[in-house]
């Protein structure tokens, strides 16, 4: 019997795994991930001076509500994936949904400004992915190994859903620290830093999570 064959003869036998559900182990490794991430900037890059000013625009919670969105599509994506047979449909046609619209709204943005290069470039355009990325990095490495505890059959997928709940939540902590404010900026360099935690996630998933 091939190696693939006997994982889809185990998957098909297997029962709930031992334990809390998945959904509330990576309800509470989103709410861990949260912490962890909102002591990085405390810690590292610190809270934007003007922060409650800001809290009053419709913006700052746009972009959070974006890069929520994007830890939800991973969270309900790994919750069906930590089962043998579960499917990522739900959490990938929300983030497919969010990833349109907000890149719609970022390409009218563009099509509209005078110079678009300052828009995408912002004021830390070299920083913004790298820091998401660490401050994801922990919670996606900390979300592989609840994953190993549960049942996952398809390992690429499950790590990268995985990094993307780390990385929408790590995104959205870190915008208590950047102060930029464009649909443009924020639909690339904010989305390739959730998307450097999903590649991450998926290339040591691949590894660790194998049967």
């Amino acid at each position: 019997m091939r190696t693939d064959d006997l994982i889809d003869a185990l998957a098909a036998d297997a029962g709930p795994p031992p334990g809390a559900p998945p959904a509330g182990r990576f309800g509470l490794l989103a709410g861990l991930g949260a912490l962890l991430a909102l002591f990085g900037v405390l810690a590292w890059l610190k809270v934007r001076p003007d922060l409650m000013q800001v809290m009053h625009g419709s913006f700052f919670w746009l972009k959070a509500g974006y890069t929520g969105a994007l830890g939800l599509a991973g969270f309900l994506a790994v919750e069906r994936l930590a089962r043998p047979t579960g499917s990522p449909r739900r959490g990938l046609l929300l983030g497919l949904i969010v990833l349109i619209a907000f890149g719609l709204a970022a390409l009218v943005q563009a099509g509209l400004a005078e110079d678009p290069m300052t828009l995408m470039r912002g004021g830390s355009w070299t920083r913004c992915s790298l820091n998401i990325l660490v401050l994801g990095a922990p919670t996606t490495l900390l979300g592989l190994w609840v994953l190993r505890g549960l049942a996952p059959t398809r390992a690429l997928e499950a790590g990268f859903a995985t990094g993307a709940l780390a990385g929408g939540v790590a995104a959205t902590v870190y915008g208590l620290h950047c102060a930029e404010s464009t649909f443009v900026f924020v639909g690339l360099w904010y989305s390739l830093g959730v998307l450097g935690c999903a590649a991450l996630g998926a290339v040591i998933g691949r590894w660790v999570l194998r049967w």
